[in-house]
């Protein structure tokens, strides 16, 4: 079985957890970034704190990538951010199948990076486009 895991900003909250849900159905073990609000879970907390917090969250995220058999970077409008950034040369470093949705809309050194690229900014269809491409070939 496939483990994808998706990475992408937290801008596209609401596309990557669609995309984990309609990749789980098509029978692909998913894991997603937490994406969790740390900035809120940490208010009022010492810097300390929010520091660990993030610190975790990111180390847990590229365990997640360790784990992949393919990494699906999930960026609708082409937008890859700092931290996205950081996961693509990771998940590079470590060999990884890379997928996007479309091209870095702003840096061509990411883009070249991809492994597939889907030219597509529906969720729905970039999600069948990679299954398709992932299924494993029938043999005759």
């Amino acid at each position: 079985m496939t483990t994808i895991t998706i990475c992408g900003s937290a801008r596209h909250r609401d596309a990557i957890y669609q995309t984990a849900e309609l990749l789980e159905e098509a029978g692909f073990v998913v894991l997603k970034p937490p994406l969790h609000r740390i900035d809120e879970l940490t208010a009022g907390q010492a810097a300390e704190l929010k520091e660990l917090a993030w610190k975790g969250a990111t180390f847990a995220h590229l365990n997640r990538i360790l784990k992949a058999d393919v990494v699906f970077i999930v960026n609708p409008d082409g937008y890859i951010g700092s931290s996205t950034t950081l996961e693509l040369g990771y998940a590079v470093a470590h060999r990884k199948l890379i997928a996007a949705m479309m091209p870095d809309a702003h840096e061509l050194a990411r883009s070249v990076l991809f492994d597939l690229l889907l030219h597509c900014p529906d969720i729905e269809k970039a999600v069948s486009d990679l299954s398709k491409r992932l299924a494993p070939a029938v043999e005759s």
